[in-house]
């Protein structure tokens, strides 16, 4: 399995009144790292609609526990890994890390979508991009 990692310096407006990072950053960092992912793995959302006539990879839960504080300046360190891939969505890890400290583990479960007549359904994951995305996936 290999993880994609990537990193985030905590700036001064990712923290709150006490100084540690207000908690809806670890998700806007997911959604993120996810999209880097993604792009590492070959396509992104613009790629999904033209190349794939999908509309993209909504989240259909999402939740994050909190270990230790991280703090302006720290560096984390993110790492996701995809630890489930069924026919039309997936699952992924989190962990936020500061040096050897671990400071969150999230978690996402995505569904690729197609447009249909009644608005989103889900569609199968595209052959090429599940094999992609296997070089991701935890065993």
């Amino acid at each position: 399995m290999t993880s994609y990692v990537a990193r985030r310096r905590v700036d001064w407006g990712d923290c709150d009144a006490a100084g540690i990072v207000f908690y809806p950053n670890y998700f806007r960092w997911m959604d993120s790292v996810f999209h880097e992912l993604t792009e590492r793995a070959g396509f992104d959302q613009r790629r999904l609609r033209t190349e794939f006539s999908l509309s993209g990879t909504p989240l259909i839960d999402a939740g994050c526990s909190f270990k230790a504080p991280a703090s302006y300046g720290d560096d984390l360190e993110i790492s996701v890994a995809v630890t489930r891939l069924g026919e039309s969505g997936l699952s992924l890890l989190y962990r936020f890390a500061c040096g050897d400290r671990d400071v969150a583990e999230g978690r996402e479960a995505r569904v690729f979508v197609k447009s249909s007549g009644s608005g989103l359904a889900k569609a199968p994951i595209p052959a090429s991009l599940r094999l992609k995305l296997e070089g991701f996936h935890a065993r």
